[in-house]
């Protein structure tokens, strides 16, 4: 079997020898990522069309699809500091159904019951705390800039809390900020100018 023969696939382009999904199809999902002369990387899961429900607009059968494949992601390929709250869920997800899958397969094998267990533990976006303070002084004007940045996440919450004041005096004029992290740049650059 190759889940890359027809008649059915999913691509942008229209093919009037295609046919359409059905129940009992299968294909494969393959995102990936390819920087031209340098790398490529990708994930591929297969997955069957399976029968969902029926609108209740017009009874139109919808489709699924439940993935067959059940293999970890590597989690050393994963930086999940670039990831939403929404992609770590899905991958703790697909490994929490990975795991109770193939665990009772693997009881009398501790060593790879072991490396199940290791490569399908719960990831989190990492806890940060950024303390920043820049102090900038000349004959004609003092700037003092902290900005502090505290973000807590957790797979369920995310926390963000973003301080900046800052303190120009500049010709006998004082401005003080207190915002969100959208005024960083802003504040920065005001400090470039003084």
């Amino acid at each position: 079997m190759s889940v890359h023969e027809g008649p059915q696939r999913i691509a942008s382009g229209y093919n009037q020898y295609e046919e359409a999904l059905a129940d009992g199809m299968f294909l494969s999902d393959e995102p990936g990522f390819y920087k031209p002369d340098d790398f490529g990387i990708r994930i591929e899961n297969d997955m069957e069309v399976v029968l969902a429900n029926k609108s209740s607009y017009d009874s139109t059968q919808f489709l699924r699809f439940n993935t067959i494949t059940f293999v970890p992601y590597e989690l050393s390929l994963i930086d999940v500091s670039l990831l939403t709250e929404s992609h770590i869920d899905a991958i703790n997800a697909y490994h929490k159904e990975v795991l109770e899958r193939l665990e009772p397969l693997l009881v009398n094998d501790t060593g790879a019951l072991n490396a199940l267990q290791s490569r399908t533990t719960i990831i989190t976006a990492p806890s940060t705390t950024t303390v920043i303070t820049t102090t900038t002084t000349s004959s004609s004007s003092s700037a003092i800039a902290t900005t502090t940045t505290t973000t807590t996440t957790s797979s369920s919450s995310t926390t963000a809390t973003t301080t900046i004041s800052t303190t120009t005096v500049a010709d006998n004029k004082t401005f003080a900020i207190t915002s969100s992290p959208t005024l960083i740049v802003l504040l920065f650059f005001m400090i470039a100018l003084f």
